[in-house]
């Protein structure tokens, strides 16, 4: 009896040490891609982005998605790709003005994805 408690309050506790890696892990990486966005939005802005500022963009966020698959739906992720991919198509087709609006939604996203997934009142009910 003694062995069966001290093995559910042992996984018990892996189960929450591995949340919150789950979530630490979720908000540094959005936080880095926050980042990487917001930097190549700006440059568009004052018209100094090129096409390997996008291209590190998309890269940075092809690398990242690779792990993303274990902790958010595929439909979110599907949802980032696509918005990036209409910033980079843009950009690379000269049209700064839609390319910035996109990249604009794939940061808004960047700061709206790891809040749907953290472990809170408001996700739980």
């Amino acid at each position: 009896m003694v062995k069966s408690i001290y093995s559910v309050i042992i996984a018990f506790l892996i189960f929450v040490f591995i949340g919150i890696g789950e979530q630490i892990y979720m908000e540094k990486t959005f936080e880095i891609l926050e980042e990487s966005y917001t930097a190549v939005y700006e440059k568009m802005q004052d018209e100094t982005a090129n096409r390997n500022d996008v291209e590190k963009v998309k890269n940075l966020w092809l690398e990242k998605k690779k792990y993303l698959h274990f902790f958010i739906p595929h439909n979110d992720i599907k949802e980032m790709d696509l918005w990036l991919a209409e910033a980079v198509a843009y950009f690379n087709l000269d049209n700064l003005e839609e390319a910035i609006s996109k990249l604009e939604v794939a940061i808004t996203l960047t700061r709206q994805l790891p809040k749907n997934y953290k472990i809170s009142i408001e996700n739980i009910f």
